[in-house]
């Protein structure tokens, strides 16, 4: 089961007869990559709209907001931005979910400031509150924005997520979750927001959210308040364990491998809790010997020209996302190969050395994935990834 299983199951329940859980969570959390901001094309104001009101404003509006995907397949299509239209409209067939509403929505995108930004409040139908904060869209700045999470104390997307929940309505009972970069803004919020508030915070939700270059898990707000705070990771987390992170994490099962266990929609589910893995100290090993081992064996001033130098030279073909970079392949592949050739014999090395660990961590990573690696085992080759295509053949 998956959370679009659970959306069938206990979607006749309202809120107010079975209160918010993870899961349902982790269902909003993956609403707000949902474009709300394309909205104002055909509304003034989209505060106050009901989710099951935004989906009709949506297919009745098609031509300037596109047609919603209703027949993805989840084993392809892993990208929030694309899976979250497919979420809501399953979502607002159920009486839980229909009647959820818009009480504030922001979004913040600045290329000069390198900040990639939204967040989005629902009310539930039992009267409180759940300020989701979205993840990593497919824009090279809200890229670039997560690897400044590498080597800076705060990235510009922080400081927007503690200014959002400071401003949000005093009184009212808050849940905060997120995924992904969102769910690390969503702890960030929590521990950083002004203390008067911290009474209305009811639980906080962070779904694989990178962590932090600050061993936050040991400041004072964090031990205080600890059994708010609510981290899952799939089962070999590739952006959830980075950095300084919650040891007491949960470990969710997840149908997906690689990159895939990212996706929301491959953790397991049973009733209204995730299926939990039974050793967390194996899924804190795998961490330690894939992308926390990469980022180990960089410092913080070489991740900065890590950063810099290759957002540099993809900057050069002024695509603003990834789309558009694929959009013409062969003269941004000169582009960049051009701005490439330009850089001094030290700064190829160095990004050739940061590309071979990179490589090293991306096989590692797979192989835990399939269990056909131990924490305790050899560095692995890239030979395994070559057998993993064939056994998916």
């Amino acid at each position: 089961m998956n959370m679009l299983d659970y959306l069938e199951w206990r979607g006749d329940l309202p809120f107010d007869r079975d209160p918010l859980n993870e899961v349902d969570a982790l269902i909003l959390s993956l609403i707000s990559y949902y474009e709300f901001e394309h909205f104002y094309q055909v509304v003034p104001d989209i505060v106050g709209y009901s989710l099951a009101e935004f989906v009709k404003l949506h297919d009745d509006n098609c031509s300037l907001l596109g047609e919603i995907d209703r027949n993805i397949v989840v084993e392809n299509d892993i990208l929030p931005l694309k899976t979250a239209p497919f979420v809501l409209s399953k979502a607002v067939l159920t009486d839980r979910f229909a009647n959820i509403r818009i009480v504030d929505f922001r979004n913040v995108f600045d290329e000069d400031r390198v900040v990639q930004f939204a967040a989005v409040t629902f009310e539930l139908t039992d009267g409180n509150r759940v300020v989701a904060y979205r993840g990593t869209d497919t824009s090279i700045v809200g890229w670039k924005e997560d690897c400044m999470l590498s080597y800076l104390d705060e990235i510009p997307g922080q400081a927007e997520a503690v200014r959002y929940i400071n401003d949000s309505a005093c009184g009212r009972k808050y849940y905060i979750v997120g995924h992904s970069k969102g769910g690390n803004e969503a702890l960030y919020a929590f521990l950083k927001m002004n203390e008067e508030r911290l009474r209305d915070v009811i639980a906080i939700y962070n779904f694989d959210g990178p962590g932090f270059l600050e061993k936050i898990h040991d400041s004072v707000r964090f031990l205080a308040t600890k059994d708010k705070i609510r981290t899952f990771v799939p089962s070999s987390s590739i952006v959830g364990m980075m950095l300084e992170h919650d040891k007491g994490f949960l470990a969710v099962k997840s149908q997906g491998y690689g990159i895939k266990q990212h996706n929301p929609l491959f953790w397991e589910v049973k009733g209204s809790h995730f299926v939990l893995e039974s050793n967390n100290e194996w899924v804190r090993d795998v961490a330690d010997r894939t992308f926390s081992q990469f980022l180990k064996e960089l410092s913080l001033e070489d991740r900065r020209f890590v950063t810099e130098t290759v957002f540099s030279i993809v900057g050069s073909c002024s695509a603003k996302s990834f789309a558009e970079l694929y959009e013409h392949p062969l003269r941004n592949t000169r582009i960049i190969v051009s701005a490439y050739s330009k850089l001094t014999d030290e700064h190829k090395s160095k990004l050739i050395e940061a590309s071979k660990l990179l490589g090293f961590t991306w096989a590692s990573n797979y192989r835990f994935g399939l269990r056909d690696l131990k924490p305790g085992d050899d560095k692995p080759k890239l030979k395994p990834l070559l057998n993993f295509v064939k056994k998916k053949q």
